[in-house]
């Protein structure tokens, strides 16, 4: 047939109202991208590091960000600021190619990792190892210096630096920050309270919890926070042979396979 009897038949078609379908464009590869959050104190050299080496060694693009909480930076800025710097993360491997987008959290990084999942959308996977930082169960133990981070605020001195008492891993230590940036962490009505950002995720995200079995984290159990997440049928609690500083890298195959058997 030549190429202007085709046409002719096609136009024939539109004419007597026939629907012409056409082949639809080759779909593009798809290309996981996952951004790994460390715990508090931390770095992503640290603990996080064999997580990171493992999904780019099965092809995902990974950004490892220094966050708010790391050693280095000590809480410069709030939880809030925090997102925002997770979601830039998530927005830069959109640029790389990457058509989706995952969140690996470690400790307080798993703890931001649920909150950003809860108040923003585009993420299509959650995997928290270790998830730590739970400001409403130690109301008792932070609240007088929460008490003093909200004076400070209401007689305007919320930039300015004091020592409060934080904790890590069970222990507690001085932490030099603001007023603001403290209250943000470490108010038990705030966003860093996991059952609330649990409660709040989008139905149509798995999430991978993991915890360790020598991590006293791990007596939580799986109702304090993960059973307030909307039911997803791809959703796993696992507890693995690890302590709260290597339950990462005791989790990487099993991380990196979860996010693989999302993407067939």
């Amino acid at each position: 047939m030549s190429r202007i009897l085709r046409l002719a038949c096609i136009l024939s078609l539109v004419v007597l109202g026939g629907l012409v379908v056409l082949p639809d464009p080759a779909r593009a590869e798809e290309r996981l991208g996952v951004v790994v959050l460390h715990g508090k104190n931390g770095a992503p050299d640290k603990h996080i590091i064999e997580v990171v080496r493992v999904l780019r060694n099965v092809g995902c693009l990974v950004a490892a960000p220094e966050l708010p909480w790391s050693r280095k930076r000590h809480f410069d800025v709030t939880y809030q600021q925090a997102l925002v710097e997770i979601g830039m993360a998530v927005q830069d491997l959109r640029l790389q190619g990457a058509t989706r987008v995952a969140l690996v959290g470690h400790s307080l990084g798993a703890n931001a990792a649920l909150a950003y999942a809860a108040s923003r959308g585009g993420i299509a996977a959650l995997v928290l190892i270790a998830p730590s930082h739970d400001p409403e169960r130690h109301r008792d133990v932070f609240i007088a210096d929460v008490h003093k981070a909200r004076e400070m605020l209401n007689t305007g001195r919320g930039r300015e630096r004091s020592l409060f008492m934080d904790l890590n891993q069970g222990k507690d230590y001085d932490l030099s920050t603001t007023a603001e940036v403290y209250l943000s962490y470490n108010d038990p009505e705030g966003a860093a309270v996991m059952p609330h950002s649990a409660a709040q995720i989008n139905p149509a995200v798995p999430i991978l919890w993991v915890v360790g079995s020598n991590d006293s984290l791990s007596r939580l159990g799986r109702y304090y926070a993960f059973e307030k997440a909307p039911r997803h049928p791809k959703s796993r609690y696992e507890e693995i042979l690890a302590d709260h500083l290597t339950a990462p890298a005791a989790s990487a195959p099993m991380v990196a396979e979860w996010l693989r058997e999302l993407m067939q």
